[in-house]
């Protein structure tokens, strides 16, 4: 048989239980006064095992350090060499015996880590690191260091549980998570934020806030500027940026819903000192977002024709007083509208007609106005229309076009055509006007004028 089948643990502490033919633990091919002086040097044990021919192996070195390893003097190696091999862990021995054959068959270094178990009871991982050379009588030498690694190995698994536990977040956590680069760019996306954008992650990586493809848009509609997100906010400030609501395009969807609503956190990331990236957090909140607006706009709406009611009118009406008494020079008309005979109209074909009727009224006054104008359901038959930036022979052409068209349009239900017509008070707001029941009270009495000339009419009541 050959050396490398015989020799199954040239280099180190061995861990078969062939016996090893020790002939002392110092040689003297070296000046022992370096040697301690370099063993001293080092926070290991040094040493050297010559491998003969036919398997028998021998420490012909053994640094003093292995008591602080092996918690065994080398006294005692010299006395029992089995003794560091036994403080092996049986699940380390196979793979050790592996790597020592290899290493002897090549002739190559040996590196390689396992556990002990110290004589004190202290559990510690060796590092061993050995060199082969052949020497003159046909044996091979093995010149190697022992090292206590168990610091490195504990820092290293409690990286890996730190890894797996941030992966295993990143990759389960229910909001999304997506991290931007120093430009802006985005350079990873877990799978929760995929889901929710609507994108693979090869679809996301390299594209900024500023992608047009996003169409991010704020709670009232308005464009959201891409350099204002909070990804980019935070790059440009090294500030965290928290509770940003946007809404982002995502495609596939239907175009009436096709954005789908985010609650986003942006961290910046420091290395250095300098920021390298930041990562943004979001959860999605369309449903709470629909929920709200839903809500808003029953709060807001009449529940049967959809226009604002009384209580959203009037709040616009307030902005637009508002705006008036700042810049007296602008005009803001205002049209109080009332159906006539709207009584008899319930009386005669029933309630589901009467609603028709309104329904049928808002419609086609919606039809008419401009998007800045406003129709609120502000009683029972009666509406106000806001007119903004609207002079006086502008509000009395809107009033008698709508007179007109209302007059022209009767409601057909459940077979029978009801004949409808509209009084129509104008006014326009002032400046000296107390508050804005004070226009309301000036359409009101252009309505009344109406009402009183045969109705189907329109009637102006100016500011003094």
């Amino acid at each position: 048989m050959n050396q490398a089948e015989h020799a199954s643990e040239p280099p180190g502490p061995p861990g078969t239980v062939q016996t090893p033919a020790a002939q002392g633990l110092l040689s003297f091919d070296l000046d022992p006064a370096f040697l301690a002086d370099l063993a001293a040097s080092i926070p290991g044990a040094l040493y050297r095992v010559v491998a003969g021919a036919f398997g028998q192996w021998r420490f012909t070195y053994l640094s003093p350090g292995i008591q602080a390893l092996y918690g065994i003097t080398a006294e005692e190696v010299l006395a029992d060499p089995m003794a560091l091999a036994a403080c092996m862990w049986e699940q380390d021995r196979e793979p050790y015996r592996q790597a020592n054959i290899e290493a002897f068959r090549n002739m190559t270094a040996l590196h390689q880590e396992y556990r002990i178990t110290a004589r004190g009871g202290q559990v510690r991982w060796i590092e061993v690191k050995a060199v082969p050379r052949h020497t003159a009588t046909g044996e091979v030498s093995w010149t190697g260091i022992l090292l206590d690694v168990s610091q490195r190995k504990r820092a290293e698994a409690a990286l890996r549980v730190s890894e797996a536990t941030y992966r295993t977040l990143f990759e389960t956590v229910p909001q999304g998570v997506v991290y931007h680069d120093a430009t802006g760019a985005i350079t990873a996306a877990n799978p929760a934020a995929q889901r929710i954008l609507g994108l693979t992650l090869d679809q996301m990586q390299g594209r900024t806030s500023t992608d047009p493809r996003w169409r991010a848009v704020r709670e009232d509609g308005s464009p959201f500027p891409g350099d204002q997100h909070p990804a980019m906010v935070a790059l440009q400030t090294g500030h965290e940026v928290r509770d940003v609501v946007m809404g982002v395009h995502v495609p596939d969807r239907p175009e009436h819903s096709s954005h789908v609503w985010i609650l986003v956190n942006a961290v910046p990331l420091f290395e250095d000192g300098k920021l390298h990236q930041v990562y943004a957090t979001f959860e999605d909140i369309t449903e709470r977002e629909l929920l709200a607006r839903e809500v808003k706009r029953q709060a807001t709406t009449d529940f049967l024709t959809g226009a604002p009611n009384r209580r959203s009118f009037m709040s616009r009406l307030t902005l637009e007083f508002d705006r008036v008494k700042r810049k007296p020079a602008l005009q803001c008309g205002l049209l109080g509208l009332d159906l006539d005979h709207f009584k008899r109209v319930n009386d005669t074909w029933g309630h589901a007609a009467g609603d028709a009727v309104l329904c049928q009224l808002v419609n086609l006054v919606q039809g008419l106005i401009r998007s800045t104008d406003l129709l609120g359901r502000t009683g029972g038959e009666e509406f106000s229309l806001l007119l903004p930036d609207t002079p006086p022979e502008a509000v009395l052409a809107m009033a008698e076009r709508l007179r007109q068209a209302v007059a022209r349009s009767p409601v057909h239900f459940d077979g029978q055509r009801i004949d409808i017509s509209l009084s129509i008070g104008a006014s326009l707001i002032a400046a000296a006007d107390a508050d804005p029941d004070a226009v309301l009270a000036r359409a009101d009495e252009g309505l009344y004028a109406a009402k009183e000339s045969g109705r189907n009419t329109v009637r102006a009541c100016w500011p003094v």
